[in-house]
């Protein structure tokens, strides 16, 4: 076994990095300092099946093979092309390889792929014929020092495997995880009067009964043969037995008949069924039998829905409602200009990006205590 795999990195959206930060912490690991969106620890291949199996809301998960000074093309290739690949990676790999740079002198990123991939090739003989298993390698230099890293995920986290469906303006998977966690929730009741095709209600459910949010997929680290494929199995039979068998009090409504329907359809293919009650049902009809919760949504911002003054009747109808349950914690993600206008001034706010979309988080804590 090569022992370049000791070094793993996680990346993360914008204004998301200490919630995986967090996230890292608490599975017991020592996260270095953010940058450019990648998050440094140390760890080897078993934690690196285990965190894509649980992050919530990480992007990828990397080894990161070498982290080196690089202000030269020469510095990237004499880098990468020192790396034992043939000790990992079968000749027949197709070999693909990434790149990006933050203030460096390398900034063409055309031709710093093409040199680590060369670099790649050369380390495992020459030519490569490329017709087999595909492995997929970012070259990062920023700040004049190369990462070359090995991406362990495939598809980004946030497919966790089941919204087969999308609606009008969906929120990532592992944004609306941010969401929830921001706002302190970890089981319990909660709301989205906004619920579109269902994300933030469902991964409220995946929290609350202590799921593993990538049970459901699969991973490009499995197939690789350097990871123990029974280490994997072990760890997916130890996960399924923390899930809890739980019904949290967990509400999606939206006026949306067709949404609603989807957000059903995700919530089956997330083997939640009967985790959430979902409900056509408009926001002026905001409410809750319990005294504290949380309500946590993606309500419109505007940037689809055109009308200017339906868009203040939407953010009143939801002000009403904060008033109604005032022992509940709110968290709302909008780019609506108008929002503390109509529900007041934030106890917090933090920048985040809803696809291409900046937004702001409002978090607003309850004014009584039950």
């Amino acid at each position: 076994m090569p022992d370049i795999f000791e070094n793993l990195c996680v990346t993360a959206a914008s204004g998301l990095e200490a919630v995986v930060k967090r996230e890292l912490i608490k599975q017991g690991f020592e996260p270095g300092g953010a940058s450019y969106g990648r998050i440094p620890f140390k760890g080897g291949l078993t934690d690196a099946a285990r965190l894509n199996m649980t992050l919530r809301t990480a992007n990828r998960v990397y080894l990161d093979l070498t982290s080196c000074k690089a202000e030269t093309f020469d510095d990237v290739y004499d880098a990468i092309r020192a790396l034992p690949f043939s000790d990992f990676i079968p000749h027949d790999a197709k070999i693909i390889v990434n790149a990006s740079s933050h203030r460096s002198k390398l900034f063409a990123l055309s031709a710093l792929q093409k040199v680590a991939k060369r670099a790649v090739a050369d380390a495992m003989g020459g030519t490569l014929p490329e017709t087999g298993e595909t492995y997929r390698f970012t070259a990062d230099v920023s700040d004049d020092v190369l990462n070359f890293m090995m991406d362990t995920s495939g598809d980004a986290l946030h497919k966790r495997g089941y919204r087969k469906m999308v609606g009008e303006a969906p929120l990532s998977e592992t944004l609306a995880a941010a969401l929830l966690l921001l706002t302190g929730y970890r089981g319990g009741v909660l709301i989205d009067p906004f619920c579109g095709s269902g994300t933030i209600p469902v991964e409220a459910a995946l929290i609350a009964t202590n799921t593993a949010p990538g049970l459901k997929r699969t991973f490009a680290f499995e197939n690789y043969p350097v990871f123990d494929g029974k280490i994997t199995r072990e760890l997916r039979e130890e996960l399924t037995a923390k899930i809890a068998d739980v019904k949290p009090d967990i509400a999606g409504y939206d006026v949306n008949p067709s949404a609603v329907s989807m957000a059903e359809a995700h919530l089956k293919a997330a083997g939640l069924s009967g985790k959430v009650h979902f409900q056509v049902r408009p926001v002026s009809e905001l409410s809750s039998r319990f005294k504290s919760g949380h309500v946590v949504t993606n309500p419109p911002y505007g940037i689809r829905l055109g009308d200017g003054e339906e868009l203040k009747k939407i953010y009143a109808e939801l002000a009403a409602g904060k008033k109604r349950l005032p022992g509940f914690t709110f968290g709302i993600i909008s780019a609506y200009p108008g929002l503390e206008r109509a529900l007041g001034k934030a106890d917090k706010r933090r920048k985040l990006y809803n696809a291409e979309i900046e937004t702001t988080f409002y978090s607003y804590f309850p004014k009584i205590r039950n």
